[in-house]
């Protein structure tokens, strides 16, 4: 029923969760996942624009800081990926660039994903929210079921 899942991480704790759940998965039917980062185009021009007058012009840097951005990721990816191909399952990534929420939508059904499978929270992981800004327009705009892992309970809240 779920052959090929969709998991979106920015390798924050609580989206790499995902991972303890792909043997289950993986049970159930999955063969593939395809596994998404998509680089928020908002931070890159706000790390471009804080070097502007220091580090030459604003579309070198953005240019430099994508590079930098690219570089990094593509090591993680590879550390998830290997994470994923010992469960047994095919991996595709996609890196798009811009709104996380958004390309997340697009690349389910562009990959026609039977499940997107993502963190309650990514890196703003802001603790008051029921859920993280991401993973609800996830659910609220997504063709696909989602299934949404929760993060770790914090102590003393």
């Amino acid at each position: 029923m779920f052959e090929r899942i969709l998991f979106p991480t920015d390798f924050s704790e609580p989206s790499m969760k995902v991972l303890g759940y792909i043997p289950a998965l993986k049970e159930a039917g999955t063969r593939e996942v395809v596994l998404v980062h998509v680089i928020d185009q908002k931070e890159i021009t706000l790390i471009a624009m804080g070097g502007q007058g220091f580090l030459g012009t604003v579309p070198d840097q953005e240019t430099e800081t994508q590079r930098q951005l690219r570089e990094e990721i593509q090591h993680r990816i590879l550390d998830v990926r290997r994470a994923l191909e010992k469960h047994g399952v095919k991996v595709t990534v996609r890196t798009p660039v811009g709104s996380p929420g958004k390309e997340i939508v697009a690349a389910a059904d562009a990959e026609g994903a039977s499940l997107i499978v993502l963190g309650s929270h990514g890196r703003s992981n802001i603790r008051d929210r029921l859920l993280g800004t991401v993973s609800e327009y996830v659910i609220k705009n997504a063709n696909q079921p989602v299934l949404v892992i929760k993060r770790d309970r914090v102590v003393g809240s």
